[in-house]
């Protein structure tokens, strides 16, 4: 308590207005890779560029590992530059992992290359209509961890987008991403051309929205072919409302139909989540959020032989924070930590990977500055 009243302490004054991490999305149940339909973040830019107009002139850093999957108790550092210059606006980001190719490669085989040192490039501008384009690009090579294989990863993807008034538009295309070389030369995992398309519409404080995903994949395992496809049909509205001009409560609900072809079969997995939140500035210096979400009424997956079972324990809270020093802010999820504080070591190695360790006060952190 006494670490966290020193660093409360040294907080200056800052509108909150502006924000930008992975903490933030979490911490108001929206998704923390692409960012949200309707909410204003600069995250939006993964799911549409064009969002680059709206959110620039920052740099910002999501603490945590340089190896492994992206997890609340294990983040991935990553971070970035935007910046406007005359008519247009541009941005470099390193470290995003892209549209979860890196966990579908994990499932077939670990000792695959994973897309690694991602670079992703923003150029968007306002013609009348606001338009952005973004180019995703990783490359990797090992010919010394495994005798007689060398193996290779690349990865190159294009995201558009564009924002008409009340209307948006976008499209995210990975258009190769390939793995050769495993256990033996001729593993094999290779992503066809994927796509994901959406778009909403605003109309009297609601936000109405669609999204179609398409992810196709190869593989050759142990001289051991096959293919895995996937579908996720999403549509849904949301709506932020201002309470006072300090307090702002969000909630969204969406149909979401997933369909997964794999060796085993096709499996279908149909819900409907509900999410319910607030974010408040506190005082100047504190932006405290949280949000519930759970499965409504169509809540079922369908198995390879036909059985449908109810998913179970779909009900998940979260909250986070923002600490403003200046033009600088702190962001974090509360609450998210699985570290065991007996005799002050943590139960779990990746604990304190992204933590802000003053009596763990958050995790997931995340730091901006805004110029």
């Amino acid at each position: 308590m006494k670490k966290q009243t020193l660093v409360i302490a040294g907080l200056a004054l800052l509108s909150t207005s502006a924000f930008a991490s992975k903490a933030r999305m979490q911490g108001m149940g929206q998704d923390n890779v692409r960012g949200s339909e309707y909410i204003s973040d600069s995250r939006n830019v993964f799911r549409n560029p064009a969002a680059l107009n709206e959110t620039k002139n920052y740099l910002v850093t999501e603490w945590g590992s340089s190896t492994g999957a992206d997890a609340n108790n294990a983040p991935r550092a990553e971070g970035g530059f935007f910046r406007e210059m005359g008519a247009f606006n541009y941005g470099l980001y390193l470290g995003n992992e892209g549209q979860n190719n890196n966990a579908l490669r994990a499932g077939t085989a670990t000792t695959l290359l994973p897309q690694d040192n991602a670079l992703d490039l923003f150029l968007a501008g306002d013609m009348g209509v606001k338009w952005g384009a973004r180019v995703h690009y990783a490359g990797s090579k090992d010919e010394a961890t495994t005798a007689n294989v060398t193996k290779k990863n690349s990865a190159f993807g294009l995201g558009l987008g564009v924002t008409a008034g009340a209307a948006e538009g976008y499209a995210n295309v990975d258009l190769s991403d390939k793995s050769t070389g495993g256990a033996l030369a001729s593993d094999m995992w290779k992503l066809k051309p994927s796509y994901l398309v959406g778009g909403s519409y605003t109309l009297n404080d609601f936000t109405v929205f669609a999204s179609y995903e398409n992810t196709k994949s190869e593989q050759t395992i142990t001289n051991v072919n096959s293919t895995s496809k996937s579908s996720n049909i999403v549509a849904g509205v949301g709506r932020t409302m201002e309470i006072n001009p300090t307090a702002r409560v969000f909630g969204d609900a969406k149909i979401v139909m997933n369909s997964t072809t794999a060796a085993a079969g096709k499996t279908k997995n149909n819900t409907l989540p509900v999410t319910a939140g607030v974010e408040a500035d506190a005082t100047s210096w504190l932006t405290l959020r949280g949000a519930v979400s759970q499965n409504v009424f169509l809540n079922q997956t369908k198995n390879p032989a036909g059985k449908k079972v109810t998913n179970p324990n779909t009900t998940t809270v979260a909250a986070g924070a923002t600490l403003n020093f200046g033009k600088l802010k702190v962001d974090g999820l509360i609450g998210t930590s699985a570290a065991s504080r007996a005799g002050g070591v943590s139960a779990d190695a990746n604990t304190n990977q992204g933590t802000l360790t003053t009596d763990n006060l958050m995790t997931r952190v995340a730091v901006s500055y805004w110029f």
